[in-house]
Order: C-alpha cells, then sequence, then structure tokens
C-alpha cells in the first residue's frame, strides 16, 4: 500500500474540498430557486391553507384532469420557464406581475428550475411563499452519496423531498396542465411529461449529470431538462399552445471579469454553452431578465434577482395584455 506523506495529504484534503464545494454549486445551480427550505408537516400545511390557488390562473375553466376549456374562439396561452439556478428567483417577478395584471395562461410548460417553479407555484404556493422559500433555502438534506450509481448522489432523495412538499400526486392533478422536460439519455432528445408521478418526474428535470444518478422511468434514464433545451418551447408548442409566453432567466448577462476559481469557471463555460445554444425562440412575448452583474450561484441575491425579473415582465406588460385579443 502507498503511503502519503502529510503535505501530500493537505493538498489532497484541499482537492477534495474544492470538488465538495463544486458539487454542492452544481446542486444549488440546477435545483432552482423555488426549492422550498424544509418545513414541519404541520408548518407546511398551514403555509398551503393560507396561500391563494391562483385564480389568476385558474380562471379559465378547466377540470382537475388539466383539460382546458378556453372560451370560444379566443387563443390558448402558454407560460414557458426556463432553467438558471439561482437566477431562477426572476421567475417569480414574472408570476407576480401576471397575477398583478391578471394575465391568465392556459398551460406552463419548464424545465429544471422552471418546471420546479411552475409545479409549487400550482401547488398552492404564492410568490410571497415563494419568496419566503428561497430566502430559507436547504439543500443538504437531499445529498446522499451514490456508490455504484452514474452520478455523485442518488436522485431518490430529491424525489422524496419534492413529494413531501406537494398535495399534488401527480402531474394531471392541476387543474392548469404542466409539461416538464427532462433528457432522455438514450437517445440524447427531450421528453415531454404532461401525466405522470410529479415529484419523479421533477427530480428527473433537475437531475444534473454527474452530480445526481439519473431518474428510471418507464424503461428510460432521465437527467435535466436544460441538456437539451433549457427552455423548452417545443414543450408548449406540443401542448397546443396559439401563444406563447418564454421567460428566459439564463439568456441576459455579460462577463464582467475573469473567472477566479474552479467554481467560477464551470459557471462561466456554462452560461457560455447556454447562451451559444438558447439565445433566439419564435415566441409572441419573450421576457428577458438583465441579471448582468449576478452570479448564477448568487443565492443570496434573491431579491435582485425577483426585482429585475418583476422588470422585464412590467416592460413587456403591453405585449402580455395583447395576447387576448
Amino acid at each position: 500500500m502507498k503511503r502519503i506523506s502529510e503535505p501530500a495529504m493537505n493538498r489532497r484534503g484541499i482537492r477534495v474540498g474544492v470538488l465538495l464545494l463544486s458539487i454542492i454549486w452544481a446542486l444549488h445551480f440546477s435545483a432552482a430557486s423555488a426549492f422550498p427550505a424544509g418545513q414541519s408537516d404541520a408548518a407546511d400545511s398551514a403555509r398551503r391553507s393560507e396561500a391563494p390557488r391562483h385564480r389568476e390562473l385558474e380562471r379559465n375553466g378547466s377540470d382537475r384532469h388539466g383539460e382546458q376549456q378556453p372560451a370560444k374562439g379566443r387563443p390558448k396561452v402558454a407560460l414557458v420557464l426556463g432553467g438558471g439556478g439561482a437566477w431562477g428567483a426572476a421567475h417569480i417577478g414574472v408570476l407576480e406581475v401576471l397575477e398583478e395584471n391578471d394575465i391568465a395562461v392556459d398551460m406552463i410548460a419548464g424545465t429544471s428550475a422552471g418546471a420546479v417553479a411552475a409545479a409549487f407555484y400550482l401547488d398552492g404556493y404564492d410568490t410571497e411563499a415563494l419568496s419566503k422559500q428561497l430566502a430559507e433555502l436547504s439543500f443538504l438534506e437531499v445529498l446522499r452519496p451514490s456508490f455504484g450509481g452514474m452520478g455523485f448522489f442518488r436522485i431518490d432523495p430529491v424525489e422524496e423531498y419534492f413529494a413531501e412538499r406537494l398535495e399534488c400526486a401527480r402531474i394531471e392533478d392541476f387543474s392548469v396542465p404542466l409539461a416538464i422536460t427532462a433528457t432522455d439519455v438514450d437517445t440524447g432528445e427531450a421528453v415531454t411529461f404532461t401525466s405522470g408521478p410529479l415529484a419523479k418526474l421533477l427530480a428527473a428535470s433537475a437531475a444534473v449529470p454527474v452530480v445526481f444518478d439519473p431518474m428510471e422511468y418507464e424503461g428510460m434514464i432521465l437527467a435535466d431538462g436544460g441538456v437539451v433545451d433549457n427552455v423548452p418551447v417545443f414543450a408548449a408548442q406540443e401542448m397546443g399552445a396559439d401563444k406563447i409566453i418564454a421567460v428566459n432567466v439564463g439568456g441576459s448577462f455579460s462577463f464582467e471579469e475573469r473567472p477566479a476559481n474552479r467554481i467560477q469557471y464551470a459557471n462561466r463555460i456554462y452560461n457560455i454553452m447556454r447562451k451559444a445554444l438558447y439565445s433566439e425562440y419564435e415566441v409572441d412575448v419573450y421576457i428577458n431578465p438583465d441579471l448582468t452583474g449576478i452570479s448564477g450561484t448568487d443565492f443570496g441575491a434573491h431579491a435582485e434577482i425577483t426585482a429585475r425579473g418583476r422588470e422585464a415582465a412590467e416592460a413587456a406588460l403591453q405585449e402580455l395584455k395583447k395576447l387576448r385579443e
């Protein structure tokens, strides 16, 4: 057995520490801003009982199995929410503007952060509750080492985390249709789910490759939907949307200074790739918050990020109001 000198052990300890920090960063980056922190069942129940059930979204007359019945002749409007780590807080600001201006949507599509935000919102977490939960984020409880798997951490604790906090057990239980996208690792293609186990498919949509094991479901192994398309406009099109509002929380940023460490470097490369792949969308209203100066891993800046999301939605308000005309 090779003997490791003390200096070498110290260097190895530093490397392991950096690796763990990188893994935790990746977990935070993918899990998105809408993950609520751990709560007791009693507190969770109390929060739900006080949260409005989003009449602004549901007023169109849909049944509990997601069959939308909009007024005859009115275009069906879809809201598409993209992924983006800490930047996902911008979705809260957008949702606030939609609520305040009585702008209803008939369906929502989301991936990773966007899917999680949409699911919790439709489940009864209003924008105030989402903001509060974001301020109390805690992910360490879902980190369970994966021995012999494809990732550093198991994905099933993430599924359990969602299941404990969501009333709806299946995607089709929402009164507003929801599409969750993930990546089929076998084919390299995006897959869209409008029915099925909610917690499992949310976890699949946020399963960052290598960080987490992929999620096994119906013969597929599924990973983060952002690998294929971070703003799943195609999912809204598949749902039959006539008009699309797309919120891209990872499409507007600038490189103000060079990365100084591994975490910043990984974040930079991820953003370069995302900007190159997802820079243009054919939609009716494109909301692209300016998040210059805020890192995609800066969860402490959630209030500022939310405010910038709100600002971007307000700038598009006249376009949003015209969607129903």
